[in-house]
């Protein structure tokens, strides 16, 4: 990491003082962020002023931003969506998931504009954090800075990735053949989306119907990835349990590299150990050749599923 952020790190010194070296710039910055530690109190740690401190975590998170479309790709090619539909293999039973969404809430100080549209469910302000992750929970999108009080579904249809899955620029092949129907790649996401041939939901927990019950446990199988995403980054990158009292702005620019941390200590071979999963479901239940409509792929999946268990 440092081999790569150098550059960016790298201060020149002035005739009244000599610089920080990127080293202790490296130390310092992450040191917030999987701490959540006080500028005052790691200052006293690297024997630094706390000014310092506050310039170094804001250069380190810079620095992970530059990164950003290095280590967070949404898969595009044919070879990549192959790769991300084989992560899942060996959790779920369901063909072609390429991806898991869900949502979750970081805390922050009470913003001074709009405040009120920051406060959430959880009767405390935040921002809504959405990510989708493969089966390695490697995180392949992330969007944050969305006002607390919107729902899942909405912070999606108001993302980049919603846009280009409608105008199918995305997750369109390769496709499965299951019972002469070609399905597409798509992602799985609880009961606050809405169902769509490029996102797949389950039945509503309350069914009764024995396949129906078989479906919703494959793709729970699938979906648990990106709440043990979370609740990994969380565990790891202990700030983003604190009150953040930094602009909404920089807010979403500490979780962005805290992600881009994440997907780095992955490919690093860096795993978090037994990371809890975070669960922060909304409690909704919204009801060419390739198979357009949602609720066909899903019951075209649901038997394909069902007839595995004979």
């Amino acid at each position: 990491m440092l081999n790569e952020l150098r550059p960016q790190l790298t201060r020149q010194d002035t005739k009244m003082r000599k610089c920080i070296s990127p080293e202790k710039i490296l130390a310092t910055g992450p040191h917030r962020l999987g701490h959540g530690s006080s500028y005052v109190a790691i200052g006293l740690n690297f024997n630094v002023g706390r000014s310092t401190v506050l310039e170094a975590v804001e250069d380190v998170v810079d620095a992970l931003l530059e990164l950003k479309n290095l280590y967070i790709k949404f898969p595009e090619t044919e070879e990549h969506i192959i790769d991300g539909r084989e992560s899942f293999q060996m959790w779920s039973a369901l063909p072609n998931v390429v991806g898991a969404i869900d949502g979750t809430h970081v805390k922050i100080k009470t913003p001074v504009e709009n405040g009120p549209d920051y406060f959430s469910r959880y009767q405390d302000h935040d921002i809504v954090v959405q990510g989708i992750v493969d089966g390695t929970m490697t995180f392949l999108d992330v969007g944050a800075g969305y006002p607390g009080r919107m729902h899942d579904a909405r912070v999606l249809r108001n993302s980049n990735i919603f846009t280009r899955a409608e105008n199918r620029e995305i997750l369109t092949g390769p496709t499965v053949t299951i019972g002469g129907n070609d399905i597409r790649p798509y992602l799985v996401g609880d009961s606050a989306y809405s169902l769509s041939n490029w996102l797949l939901k389950p039945f509503p927990e309350r069914t009764n119907d024995p396949h129906e019950i078989e479906f919703n446990k494959e793709l729970s199988s699938a979906r648990v990835k990106v709440e043990c995403a979370f609740g990994s980054i969380k565990s790891r990158w202990r700030i983003l349990h604190k009150h953040l009292d930094s602009k909404v702005s920089f807010v979403s620019k500490i979780v962005i590299a805290c992600v881009v941390l994440h997907n780095f200590c992955i490919r690093a071979g860096d795993f978090w150990d037994d990371p809890p999963s975070d669960d922060d479901d909304d409690g909704s239940d919204d009801d060419d050749d390739v198979v357009g409509d949602g609720e066909h792929v899903r019951q075209i999946l649901m038997d394909y599923v069902n007839r595995l268990q004979k």
